[in-house]
C-alpha cells in the first residue's frame, strides 16, 4: 500500500479487467510480428529486424510457458521491446509509441485496488486514491469474500475481495468485521 503509512488492515480487491489486459497483451504481442516480418521482407539483410523477431519470440515464448504454469503474466517488457524495436529499426515513432504507452498502461490496469484501513480514516488505493472518514458510513463488512461499505449518503460500494493475493493481508471476516464495527461505534 502507501509506503510509511501503516494500517490495521488492508483489503485486496479482485480486478475483473485481468483477463481483458491478458488477451489484450497477447493479441498486440502476436500482431507486432506482422510488421517484423515486413521489415524483414522489405530488408533481406538488415540484421536487427532478426534479433528483434528472435527476442519477440523468446519474451512470447516464456510468457506461454509462464501461461502453463499458470504464473502472473505482464507483458511490460515485451510491449516495451517492440515498440523500442520498431522505432529503432523503422522509424515508424507512432506503431512504436503505441507499444511502449501500451505496456506501461497494462502495469497500472493490471493493479489490484487496495483498502487500507486505520483508526483515522479508509483510504482506496488505485489508479487514483481516496480517502474516507469513519463518520461517512453506517457500515462496513466483509460476508462471502464481498466487501461492503455502506455511506451515510446512501451510497453502497460493493466489490469481491481477492483472496489469491498476498497472504500477508489474509485476515478472518469476523475478526475484521468486529473490528469495523469498534470504528464505527467509537466515531459516532
Amino acid at each position: 500500500m502507501s509506503r510509511g503509512k501503516v494500517y490495521d488492515y488492508v483489503v485486496v480487491l479482485k480486478n475483473n479487467n485481468k483477463s481483458i489486459i491478458e488477451k489484450t497483451g497477447w493479441m498486440l504481442s502476436i500482431m507486432s510480428i506482422l510488421p517484423i516480418s515486413i521489415l524483414i521482407f522489405q530488408h533481406p539483410d538488415g540484421i536487427l529486424q532478426y534479433i528483434l523477431l528472435f527476442a519477440v519470440l523468446s519474451l512470447l515464448t516464456s510468457l506461454y510457458i509462464d501461461k502453463k504454469k499458470k504464473k502472473k503474466l505482464r507483458f511490460l517488457s515485451l510491449l516495451i521491446c517492440i515498440g523500442v524495436g520498431l522505432i529503432a529499426i523503422s522509424g515508424n515513432i507512432l506503431l512504436g509509441m503505441l507499444y511502449v504507452v501500451a505496456g506501461i498502461s497494462e502495469k497500472f490496469l493490471s493493479a489490484n485496488i487496495e483498502i487500507g484501513f486505520s483508526a483515522n480514516q479508509i483510504v482506496k488505493k488505485g489508479l487514483t486514491s481516496k480517502a474516507y472518514r469513519w463518520d461517512e458510513l453506517n457500515n462496513v463488512m466483509i460476508k462471502d469474500d464481498l466487501l461492503t461499505m455502506d455511506f451515510k449518503n446512501n451510497t453502497l460500494f460493493q466489490a469481491y475481495t481477492d483472496d489469491e493475493e498476498d497472504e500477508e493481508y489474509e485476515v478472518e471476516d469476523d475478526e475484521f468485521n468486529d473490528y469495523c464495527k469498534r470504528q464505527l461505534t467509537f466515531d459516532s
